[in-house]
């Protein structure tokens, strides 16, 4: 072999190498990104869910709403029977 042979591999080698390098770089670059941006609108959501957890919040009142209500009812048709007679 020659001298001009190895060298050729070796620059061969190396440009592969790099290529590799620049390759995992790039993929690494862009879950970083990726995580970030995932990261951003998780924090959009919590704050949605948030919003919606005020907003229907009242719900859970219905029915003790709903009790009362059938209450004052049952009590105003006693009413009307013992007004009734």
């Amino acid at each position: 072999m020659t001298v001009l042979a190895l060298s050729t591999g070796w620059y061969i080698g190396w440009a592969v190498g790099l290529v590799v390098v620049l390759i995992a770089a790039a993929l690494l670059i862009t879950l970083i990104v990726l995580g970030q941006r995932i990261a951003r609108q998780a924090g959009d959501i919590e704050r949605a869910l948030a919003g919606a957890r005020t907003n229907t919040d009242p719900l859970w009142d219905v029915r003790a709403t709903n009790h009362t209500i059938d209450r004052v009812t049952r009590g105003l048709a006693a009413a009307r029977e013992m007004l009734a007679r």
